[in-house]
């Protein structure tokens, strides 16, 4: 089984071209850990809008939604056609992209520094920009991150195919299903990493889990539960799910709802957690489209995230 983890400048602007112009797009350092993209409405480049504060998914998923092995431009098209929405967006690659750079060792990168890094972005744009107001929304694992640095900083968050339970709990599951027997391993892996700070002897076949230049990130990780999180929000959300998701089942959106009953619930039908629409039951199909970019974002999406920021 594979589990897939992990002076401030802006440089000038270039602009979208086809019949009339759509958007801006320039690329903004916030520190030397981030870059990111920030993307604007061209029509309404002399007027305050709303921005989103886009937090990605885990491993080395960058900016646009890719990684090295697919290139799904999820979050790419999303800034285009929230511009269109007259809606800003920033979205960024985690630290993890600055390691070699930087000298970085993996062992020493934490799920806290991606807080970290998620709380200077906010604070960079309340500070060096005019928005009427300031959303995260994080995708994936960035869920989780943005839940807990949106807390009492922005004015709305936006969990998108988030989990609800830590990151333990969910990868035992995930392994109770597809590698039963594996699952008691995982379980007292977990359990060393949590009271000793490194598990040893655990099943070769999760290497990818457990190898110990990542120990040290995974039990950062597993200190926070997305439920207890998310609760403790006093900011609009909208928690936002499909149902053909392969990846985070619909049931842990089910359960970020229950710990947040006043939230905005948005199920996407034959959406994948990509946001791309799937239309049959095909596993081939699901797992195709993260490297099929001409595949469009599902417009209720759009619609449901241009509702929600714009009523606020």
């Amino acid at each position: 089984m594979k589990i897939k983890l992990f002076l401030f400048l802006i440089i000038p602007i270039s602009y979208c071209f086809g019949q009339e112009k759509e958007y801006n797009s320039a690329t903004v350092k916030i520190n030397k850990y981030i870059e990111g993209t920030l993307v604007t409405p061209y029509s309404e480049s002399d007027k305050e809008v709303p921005l989103i504060i886009f937090i990605m998914d885990s491993g080395a998923i960058n900016r646009d939604g890719n990684d090295r092995m697919s290139r799904s431009d999820t979050f790419k098209q999303f800034s285009y056609e929230l511009a269109k929405l007259g809606i800003s967006t920033y979205r960024y690659d985690k630290r993890l992209f600055k390691m070699d750079a930087l000298g970085i060792r993996e062992h020493e990168i934490s799920f806290d520094h991606y807080i970290e890094d998620a709380v200077s972005t906010i604070n960079y744009f309340k500070k060096n920009g005019n928005y009427t107001k300031i959303f995260v929304a994080g995708h994936g694992q960035g869920s989780l991150i943005g839940m807990i640095a949106a807390k009492d900083k922005v004015d709305g968050f936006i969990s998108i195919a988030g989990n609800a339970e830590s990151v333990d709990e969910v990868i035992i599951e995930q392994i109770a299903k597809q590698a039963p027997g594996l699952d008691k391993s995982a379980t007292v892996a977990f359990n060393q990493l949590k009271e000793n700070g490194r598990a040893t002897g655990y099943d070769p076949a999760l290497e990818s889990i457990f190898r110990y230049d990542l120990q040290s990130f995974m039990r950062s990780w597993m200190r926070y539960t997305p439920t207890e999180e998310i609760s403790t929000l006093e900011i609009p959300i909208l928690i936002i799910h499909g149902d053909k998701d392969i990846q985070v089942e619909l049931s842990q959106a089910e359960k970020l709802k229950e710990s947040v009953p006043q939230a905005e619930y948005l199920i996407v039908q034959n959406m994948n957690h990509i946001l791309k629409e799937i239309k049959g039951n095909s596993r081939l199909e699901n797992h195709k489209s993260y490297n099929e970019s001409w595949r469009k974002i599902m417009p209720e999406v759009l619609n449901g995230i241009a509702n929600f920021v714009n009523q606020l």
